[in-house]
């Protein structure tokens, strides 16, 4: 689980497990938890990312897509986006 705070003030709960379970260019992150605790927010995509570049797509993340794959995210909302 990561806890992301976007940009709107949404703050949520994602479940990457499943996701990362996949393989590919996310298997040394399923695989080595100290990989994936070394996720960090690229200054310059704003997204979360990996060691290697490997990231995921915001809209992903937040909720508004599901990944190509099929592969179905849990998240859970910490705090709803603030009031525009």
């Amino acid at each position: 689980w990561l806890r992301i705070r976007f940009s709107d003030g949404a703050v949520k709960d994602v479940d990457l497990s499943e996701f990362l379970a996949r393989g590919g260019v996310f298997a040394a992150i399923h695989a080595d938890r100290s990989v994936f605790e070394q996720v960090r927010v690229n200054p310059e995509t704003h997204t979360i990312e990996w060691p290697g570049e490997v990231d995921l797509d915001p809209d992903v993340l937040y909720g508004r897509f599901e990944p190509s794959s099929g592969v179905r995210i849990t998240r859970r909302v910490v705090r709803e986006p603030a009031a525009a």
